[in-house]
């Protein structure tokens, strides 16, 4: 009987430090929103070896968003297709990720695709 309530105590004790002392962690999250309001294609390319490697293409209809996690500082170069002409990239870009989260919004100014950054609220 001592036994078993003694692995329950250090059972509870062990959980109890790992929980406690936990810091918080930053997130990074990196997120594109497709504001066009028509299907877009998203795609990374990376230079490695001085060749440019292109990443999956994601397809992204009106109003939906491509999230993806971020371990740490990075700049990601980024092009956006228009689904109906996707060997034409209508923009292209560095985006820089910090160690925040960050959202991008894909949108239509005077006929040509933008990407700009979405400022969050202060607190």
């Amino acid at each position: 009987m001592f036994a078993a309530s003694q692995s329950f105590l250090h059972a509870l004790l062990t959980s109890a430090v790992f929980f406690c002392g936990t810091g918080t962690v930053s997130a990074n999250w990196f997120t594109i929103k497709n504001d066009t309001g028509k299907a877009i294609v998203v795609q990374e390319t990376v230079v490695v070896n001085g060749q440019v490697r292109r990443g999956k293409p994601t397809v992204l209809l009106a109003g939906e968003t491509l999230r993806e996690f971020i371990p740490g500082p990075t700049v990601k170069r980024i092009e956006v297709f228009d689904q109906e002409n996707p060997k034409q990239a209508t923009w292209s870009g560095n985006l820089g990720c910090k160690d925040e989260n960050q959202t991008y919004s894909v949108g239509v100014a005077a006929g040509k695709v933008v990407v700009g950054q979405v400022v969050p609220p202060k607190k």
